[in-house]
């Protein structure tokens, strides 16, 4: 079995743009602002290109290049149409880079994961952003188990911590009273 710590010796480009590709992926799960979000995600996706760059994981660099173009064109609050545009063809991108790149399965995985991940960019509500993104985890865990990458894992066991961290954190103040009432 591989672990984190057997990665850090070397400090490879495997290690370095895994570690703070994860940090930052978690770091966007504890953040409350949409647009702070993005930003983390973003810093997490460039690292990730790398990262996949380096296990030679080509289907999962280029969805997490096409996730950059996304999140800088979900950044704005008030979106013009072009972004929409913009946006909306970074899906049937991935669906040709998946096609391009095909690796079986874990191309599959990478291209519904980055579908799910879509949908929940462009949610206006940093609720409904965490459940698209709570399921694009489950399945990109997918892709980076059959990718061999121990960092992509351990951010995806993390996110999906810290995602349902913030949901129990943000959920109805009456929820929450009622469920500390003693019955």
């Amino acid at each position: 079995m591989v672990f984190l710590l057997h990665y850090l010796p070397s400090l490879s480009l495997v290690a370095v743009s895994g570690l703070a590709g994860l940090a930052l992926g978690v770091l966007s799960t504890l953040l409350q602002d949409r647009r702070a979000i993005l930003t983390a995600q973003a810093g997490a996706g460039a690292l990730f290109v790398v990262h996949f760059f380096a296990l030679g994981a080509h289907t999962g660099m280029l969805m997490c290049a096409l996730g950059l173009v996304q999140m800088a064109a979900a950044y704005p609050e008030r979106r013009p149409r072009w972004l929409g545009v913009l946006f909306a063809l970074t899906v049937p991108a991935a669906l040709a880079v998946a096609a391009a790149t095909w690796q079986g399965p874990m191309s599959a995985l990478s291209a519904a994961g980055f579908v799910l991940g879509t949908i929940g960019r462009w949610q206006s509500t940093v609720g409904r952003m965490r459940l698209f993104f709570l399921s694009s985890t489950v399945v990109g865990a997918g892709h980076n188990a059959l990718a061999g990458s121990a960092f992509g894992l351990a951010s995806d066991a993390m996110t999906l911590s810290g995602h349902l961290l913030s949901l129990w954190r943000a959920r109805p103040a009456v929820r929450r009273h009622s469920a500390l009432a003693v019955h």
